[in-house]
């Protein structure tokens, strides 16, 4: 029996299996929510368009202006927890996915604590001082992660911006070296807390060389997948049956510059090549900024609900 709910349709997309319909949501930044209200009459832009997907977040303390950022790592608290499961309990009792808020992760979290010269040369000129450093994130993340999973979300979402819309950021032998065995540790810290959790990892850019050591690294969905820097048809094909993806629809090339008309084939395309035998997820490959128009965000939604219902999603 094809599923109905959200929060079971999205876990079987994540499973490699068909759900009734394919799942969606979207993120918009805050300078849009005023948008939303005039056009849609309320910010809750999720609930109006009925989003597969919820997060919720850790409330942690502010750092405080004196404080330098290395030195400012808050570890939630057992009360900080209880309130993200307590907003996780009341979505799952809508039968709605609950996904964690995100935190950046490794790479991410060295550039704002060292610099971005220093993360680079780091591994060059100190590599003892640069490696101490990155353990230090590491346990701080696995708890702030962890947190998510004692919490009961479904999902966790970590993630480093590895790439550029050309590249890497950094040799796949840096990464290997430097970065993959923490996200591997840190996943497997999550799913010591509760084996069911799935883990999702963001990336902006370019990351498809980087995809098998993702997968190896216990990571269930590549979360970004932006369309115009990778060959969305070679990923499905090359990697499909071991990584759900999440994103994929161009928030260049499909949402910002085209008419509603075009973002309907943008998106109707995508889900040709991405959601057969399930193992996707529908959404912009990153929060829609101001650059994008209205009617294509509502183009968005109205094509993934008119044309996302399996057995042919985005057939027409």
């Amino acid at each position: 029996m094809k599923t109905t709910t959200p929060r079971d349709r999205v876990l079987t997309a994540i499973a490699h299996r068909e759900p009734d319909r394919v799942p969606y949501n979207l993120r918009l930044i805050s300078d849009l929510l005023p948008v939303a209200q005039a056009q849609i009459g309320t910010t809750d832009y999720a609930e109006y368009y009925g989003h597969d997907v919820r997060y919720v977040g850790l409330k942690l303390p502010p750092k405080p202006e004196a404080v330098p950022p290395a030195e400012w790592a808050p570890l939630p608290t057992a009360d900080i927890i209880a309130q993200a499961a307590e907003q996780t309990r009341k979505l799952h009792a809508r039968d709605l996915a609950v996904c964690s808020s995100y935190f950046c992760g490794v790479y991410e979290q060295a550039k704002h604590w060292l610099g971005y010269e220093e993360t680079m040369l780091g591994p060059y000129e100190d590599p003892a001082k640069f490696g101490a450093a990155l353990d230090r994130i590491e346990a701080w993340k696995s708890a702030l992660y962890g947190a998510y999973a004692a919490a009961g979300t479904d999902i966790v979402w970590m993630g480093d911006d590895l790439g550029t819309q050309r590249s890497l950021v950094m040799s796949p032998e840096m990464y290997r070296e430097w970065y993959k065995p923490r996200h591997r540790r840190i996943a497997a810290h999550i799913r010591s807390i509760r084996p069911e959790v799935k883990v999702a990892f963001h990336c902006c850019g370019y990351v498809t060389s980087l995809i098998p050591d993702l997968i190896e690294s216990g990571i269930d969905i590549l979360e970004a997948v932006q369309a115009e820097c990778m060959d969305l048809a070679g990923l499905k094909t090359e990697f499909g049956k071991d990584i759900t993806f999440w994103g994929g629809v161009g928030a260049q090339s499909v949402l910002a510059r085209t008419s509603p008309e075009q973002v309907t084939d943008g998106v109707c395309r995508t889900l040709e090549i991405m959601a057969p035998g399930g193992g996707y997820i529908a959404a912009p490959c990153h929060t829609l900024t101001e650059e994008v128009p209205w009617p294509s965000i509502a183009a968005f939604h109205d094509a993934v609900r008119q044309y996302g219902a399996y057995p042919a999603p985005g057939r027409r």
